[in-house]
């Protein structure tokens, strides 16, 4: 028996696996069992208060990178408020807005109802370091300031939960 072409939902499937796996090779280090911390990158706070150096962020936290054009991005920003006020003692809550200006972002979040810290990154630098394609991306540190977990794709409030308990207790999720 032969079979055509594959679909094209069959394609993007494996294309979209195949860059899950590129992310998540990205965030779990050199080989040596050792998790990297976020990369050495300088971002302006979007309020204008002081700039970021994302290396120094000590853990845990939640990174969440988003664009003002995601809709996805929009959709989970309002979860990570609510878990941001929750666990907002527990674990630091770090938005990097990727690709616009200060004032639609600003105007974005004020929008979604977003009060945790924001930072710029116009030019995508951190897209690249973590060699992510997609919005929104979601990066959680252990307690150490490890990258724990990389996850591309929207998060709900269950989903950022869970994820933040996986990093938390050490257990291995990228």
């Amino acid at each position: 028996m032969t079979s055509g072409p594959p679909s094209p939902t069959r394609v993007v499937g494996v294309l979209l696996a195949a860059l899950l796996l590129v992310v998540a090779a990205a965030a779990c280090g050199d080989g040596d069992g050792a998790a990297e911390r976020l990369p050495a990158l300088e971002l302006p706070r979007l309020d204008g208060g002081e700039p970021l150096a994302l290396d120094t962020i000590d853990g845990p936290a939640v990174v969440n990178l988003w664009a003002t054009w995601c809709a996805p991005c929009r959709r989970e920003l309002p979860d990570f408020q609510e878990v941001h006020e929750q666990r907002g003692d527990e674990v630091r809550f770090v938005g990097v807005n990727i690709g616009d200006r200060a004032g639609p972002a600003s105007a974005f979040l004020d929008e979604v109802g977003v009060t945790f810290e924001n930072y710029l990154d116009f030019e995508g630098r951190l897209s690249e370091e973590l060699r992510t394609a997609t919005m929104p991306v979601t990066v959680i540190t252990d307690r150490e300031g490890r990258i724990a977990v990389v996850h591309a794709g929207p998060m709900d409030v269950d989903d950022l939960n869970s994820e933040i308990e996986r990093a938390l207790a050490g257990a291995p999720t990228s």
